[in-house]
């Protein structure tokens, strides 16, 4: 009842809102399938606005050409979404990144990978189900999935308003944690449209400082979804973020069948007996050692961390957990790497441990590397 009331108030909100704004999808401009360095520098600046939490500001004049419409409460893993609209009419999705809230942390930790397809059971007995993927291999970041399935119930009834007033063009953005879960919520949209419920809808992502969040099967479809096209991850080559999770690639679960290097195992046994018993040796030492680092990942950071999350989300209801911990990331990359004015301008020393990973700094090196953007 809650969300149906917001999104009619929405629905009659917004045109009185943006009384001076053009519609731009009607005549032509908006979303293109290419990176654009500006738009990337105004959604890392739109980012920043969750660094103000106060429930009153509605953010007047924060970016020229961008009005903001709409912040969530606080939902699931202190997950939080801002709705703006750009001067053509362009509607933009931006999700907040990791809090120093242990729920958006242990968020980060949940490392156990989830279905891409199925169903989340919320503490309210509300039943998400979604689909992420259309590959039954492909599989996703529990901690992320659970900010998904929240964030997803607060968007849909703001998207079906918005959608019918003839909004049909989307920007999905955030940083850091926010970087993940715009996959979540890009592909999802994506699969909405192939499934006729948003027909005319255009998405397009740009992911700064994403943590690897999906399986490679999932990082397929999605690719093949967006045709490498409409969504890019933003990465300071410098920036610790990216790298993780830690991930481990079993022979076994991993691999494309037919699986040519079991295969090449079996025909071992043609060899001289050995030269056979040194090469199956050092095979099985190879795939057990990664079956052994595999299984540690999925206990430490998988089970223990749901005991966790569900004592803070009493009643959660989650998939059944794959076992796997191949992590991926899709999009297409736009690295920016550091050089001598970057580390002149961010100390080691005093910037603290995760200097690499600010805004700001993702904002310098997009200058070092695109001609045309304000400086800082």
């Amino acid at each position: 009842m809650k969300n149906t009331l917001s999104g009619w108030l929405l629905a009659i909100a917004i045109p009185l809102l943006l009384p001076s704004f053009s519609h731009g999808q009607e005549n032509g401009r908006g979303l293109q399938p290419v990176f654009n360095a500006k738009e990337c520098d105004e959604l890392l600046q739109l980012n920043l606005a969750f660094l103000d939490t106060s429930k009153t500001n509605a953010f007047k004049d924060f970016l020229a050409g961008y009005r903001f419409i709409y912040r969530s409460p606080t939902l699931g893993l202190d997950n939080m979404w801002d709705l703006w609209m750009r001067e053509d009419s362009v509607v933009v999705i931006s999700i907040r990144g990791t809090t120093a809230d242990p729920k958006s942390i242990l968020a980060d930790f949940y490392c156990a990978m989830l279905p891409s397809n199925g169903e989340v059971v919320l503490p309210v007995k509300d039943t998400v189900r979604y689909l992420l993927a259309s590959d039954n291999r492909a599989a996703v970041q529990a901690g992320f999935l659970v900010g998904f399935a929240y964030m997803s119930n607060d968007i849909r009834p703001k998207l079906d308003s918005l959608y019918r007033l003839g909004y049909h063009q989307y920007l999905v953005t955030g940083h850091s944690q926010g970087g993940s879960l715009c996959y979540y919520v890009s592909s999802w949209l994506h699969h909405l449209k192939a499934q006729a419920v948003y027909p005319m809808l255009t998405v397009k992502t740009y992911a700064s400082a994403p943590t690897k969040m999906c399986n490679m099967y999932f990082a397929y479809d999605y690719d093949n979804l967006t045709r490498s096209k409409w969504t890019y991850n933003i990465i300071n080559a410098a920036d610790p973020i990216p790298e993780v999770p830690f991930t481990t690639q079993q022979i076994e679960t991993d691999i494309n069948q037919p699986n040519p290097f079991m295969s090449l195992y079996k025909k071992l046994n043609d060899l001289p007996w050995l030269k056979r018993i040194f090469l199956k040796h050092a095979f099985n030492k190879m795939r057990r050692g990664a079956e052994k680092s595999s299984k540690a990942y999925q206990k430490y950071l998988g089970g223990y961390s749901e005991k966790i999350l569900k004592q803070m989300l009493p009643g959660l209801e989650l998939p059944k957990t794959l076992n796997t911990t191949y992590f991926f990331r899709p999009g297409v990359s736009i690295v920016l790497s550091t050089n001598d004015r970057y580390y002149q301008r961010f100390d080691h020393d005093n910037d603290g441990p995760y200097y690499h990973h600010g805004i700001v700094p993702y904002r310098f090196l997009l200058r070092e590397y695109y001609d045309g953007l304000p400086p800082l």
